[in-house]
């Protein structure tokens, strides 16, 4: 599982802003690689070819080259074209869609991610939106002996053997007994949490060996402004300092991502261990007769 992967380089397809000049410095500055592709066709008749110009500049410096789809498989693509925006995506290109005035009548049926401006766009933004379309998990903390990050459908094996020491699911939410519909269930909170919200449960890996050894991170509470925190580290793993470490990993990811929201845990009142490490944590926590963390 690759855990750390950007794009190579940010390709510019602009057909209908006279901004793309002043993106292309904004992106570079960000401190990713930036091309831009200029193209003399009529506004009204694009070129409905694969990605291919003679007219491309990198760093302000004309290249002769041709682009095919193989180069482009490790960049992200900004374009404001509805038509290139379908044509990469069927190449399964990773696409971010430029929305401004000029395209405002058009309309993109296959794309996700949309941007509206470029002052505040950074290397992370840029990165993840990346990630989101080549379907490579986020990386969302590191510790010493750590790696917390986003699940995928890949990851079902690993988690079912997690969940193998029935002594895990004392106080969370077992797994389905069949493992498609889990994949089927990781692929959809990819999509309708991950995506949406920014955060989730996560994974929590050894950096050394890359085993898995629980999960930890947040879910939306029936509060408006909580979140709370779910936390597991299989028998095995325990006490060696594991959940601490993963848990105030997934708590700084928060206060510095989601500053809006406070943060709390649900603890039965038999399982004494997780609500001292709520304290020592810091984490309100309230006891209840059951919990819901999947």
């Amino acid at each position: 599982m690759i855990i750390h992967k950007k794009p190579e380089k940010i390709i510019l397809d602009l057909l209908y802003t006279p901004d793309s000049e002043m993106i292309f410095e904004q992106i570079s500055r960000a401190g990713l690689s930036c091309l831009c592709i200029e193209r003399s066709i009529d506004k009204g008749n694009e070129d409905t070819q694969n990605i291919d110009t003679e007219n491309c500049f990198q760093n302000n410096t004309p290249i002769g080259v041709q682009l095919s789809a193989k180069d482009c498989q490790n960049a992200l693509i900004i374009t404001d074209s509805a038509q290139k925006a379908w044509e990469y995506k069927n190449q399964n290109l990773a696409v971010l869609v430029y929305l401004h005035e000029g395209n405002k009548d058009q309309i993109f049926t296959k794309n996700r991610y949309f941007i509206e401006g470029f002052e505040d766009a950074d290397a992370t933004y840029f990165t993840r939106i990346y990630q989101r379309e080549k379907n490579i998990p986020w990386m969302i903390g590191e510790t010493e002996r750590l790696v917390i990050r986003e699940m995928t459908p890949v990851d079902t094996d690993a988690l079912y053997q997690l969940y193998a020491d029935k002594s895990v699911v004392e106080f969370m939410e077992d797994l389905p007994t069949n493992k498609d519909e889990e994949k089927e269930y990781i692929a959809d909170y990819i999509d309708k949490v991950y995506s949406f919200f920014g955060f989730g449960m996560w994974l929590v890996q050894l950096k050394e060996t890359g085993e898995i050894i629980g999960r930890v991170g947040f879910q939306n509470y029936e509060e408006e402004d909580l979140v709370e925190l779910g936390f597991m580290i299989v028998p095995k793993h325990q006490h060696k300092g594991y959940a601490y470490e993963a848990c105030e990993a997934a708590i700084a990811y928060m206060r510095e991502e989601f500053p809006e929201y406070q943060r709390m845990a649900r603890c039965k009142a038999e399982n004494t261990r997780a609500i001292g490490l709520c304290r020592r944590l810091g984490i309100e926590c309230r006891v209840v007769d059951k919990q819901c963390i999947k």
